[in-house]
């Protein structure tokens, strides 16, 4: 199993000190929007980091939505080539699609008009994605965040539904806590699983009590899953609280595999 945390970039050094295996960025650090020349110097800093951006998160900003009248499919399009292409040329290996703001369902759209619209926003994302040898993994968010596929199984049934076979999904602790979900949805979804987060109660580090940390590990080991597993959470202090996580989740891992 490889441990990282979801962070930005002038935290990289800190997870590299720590012992991390990987760093998971916001897709933003790629510079999607700026030419080959201006996103340069970022890249090349990201290139020298001493830990592989091997996951990205919050794929799409708000600014891009992916349903409504303003949602623009060939503008999508391009922001999505430059940022899969970049993030593959940096050793991203998975992209988390979040991204409640573009997702979100407009209030006055008919619901069923408004899912077509974007299982066809996700069709387009997969297909750049394999193009630049990525896994998109689609990431369901809490009924605070969101109002759409805010559950594992919710997201199941629409990839099923719309035919989306090559999309992925992730399972996120937190959110599976806030909606009381049952850890072996994780089970039911397993072939589809491709990247993990986790945080501890209240969405503090990991090893903060309050949930299913350690009942959520073995359903994971029980299915086989065996990629990554990313911190993502509030922390008082990363540079102290980092290692403590680090080992936290090591130990809890080891402890059901053996």
């Amino acid at each position: 199993m490889k441990f990282g945390c979801c962070v930005t970039p002038e935290h990289i050094k800190i997870l590299a000190e720590a012992g991390y295996d990987f760093c998971e960025l916001p897709a933003r650090c790629v510079q999607p929007f700026d030419d080959d020349t201006t996103a340069l110097p970022a890249l090349r800093e990201l290139a020298a980091a001493p830990l592989r951006p091997e996951a990205f998160n919050l794929l799409v900003p708000p600014e891009l939505p992916l349903v409504g009248p303003y949602a623009d499919v060939d503008t999508l399009q391009a922001y999505l080539q430059h940022t899969f292409t970049r993030m593959a040329q940096l050793g991203g290996v998975v992209a988390v699609l979040g991204s409640g703001g573009a997702r979100r369902l407009p209030e006055d759209m008919p619901r069923n008009q408004a899912l077509i619209q974007l299982a066809e926003a996700l069709k387009i994302a997969q297909e750049e994605a394999q193009q630049a040898g990525i896994t998109l993994a689609i990431e369901h968010l809490n009924q605070q965040e969101c109002n759409v596929l805010t559950s594992v199984a919710e997201c199941y049934m629409f990839l099923q539904k719309y035919d989306l076979c090559g999309l992925r999904l992730i399972v996120d602790l937190h959110h599976l806590e806030v909606e009381a979900e049952s850890l072996t949805v994780a089970s039911e979804v397993a072939p589809l699983l491709a990247h993990v987060h986790v945080a501890g109660g209240g969405r503090l580090p990991p090893q903060t009590p309050g949930y299913d940390y350690a009942g959520f590990m073995a359903t994971l080991h029980n299915v086989g899953y065996n990629q990554r597993i990313s911190v993502e959470c509030c922390w008082d202090d990363l540079a102290t609280q980092a290692g403590e996580a680090l080992a936290f989740m090591r130990n809890e891992w080891q402890t059901v595999t053996v």
